[in-house]
């Protein structure tokens, strides 16, 4: 067995191990590359489109034109008396849906405005705004009218 040393130089000489140095080099090599990969990389992200043309052998080529959205408003008011007005032309309950679903289509905010006299029933109220939500509204606005003197 091995004897200690004893003076002061040498205690706790034994339990000293020594130091390792962890090489960081390779990790910031690798850091920088992914850095520069992502900003070579960011014209590519924003580019939003792939365009491909057709080639003249590919015969004639058609056009799609879509028309733009107008500002189509759909306004429902109901009278005391049941009565239906869709931008103030009297329609059925029947002939309503189609009519609101073909105004959608056109429409570019696709909101409805839904308005009924103090005296209408809240049922038929209720029924107008899922009647327009179901064909298409994404917004419904609920409009109180002024009395009329």
């Amino acid at each position: 067995m091995a004897r200690r040393k004893r003076g002061l130089g040498t205690f706790g000489a034994e339990f000293e191990q020594p130091r390792l140095r962890v090489n960081l080099a390779p990790l910031v090599d690798i850091s920088l590359s992914l850095v520069i990969m992502f900003i070579v990389s960011i014209p590519f992200l924003i580019e939003s489109g792939i365009f491909v043309s057709r080639g003249a052998a590919g015969g004639k080529t058609q056009q799609v034109v879509q028309k733009p959205k107008e500002k189509v408003t759909v306004n429902l008011y109901l009278r005391a008396d049941g009565t239906i007005l869709l931008n103030n032309e009297p329609v059925t309950m029947e002939e309503l849906p189609d009519l609101i679903r073909e105004l959608m289509k056109r429409s570019a905010t696709k909101t409805a405005v839904v308005s009924a006299d103090s005296e209408a029933v809240y049922r038929d109220v209720i029924a107008l705004i899922d009647l327009a939500k179901l064909n298409g509204a994404l917004d419904v606005a609920i409009l109180k009218r002024a009395r009329r003197r």
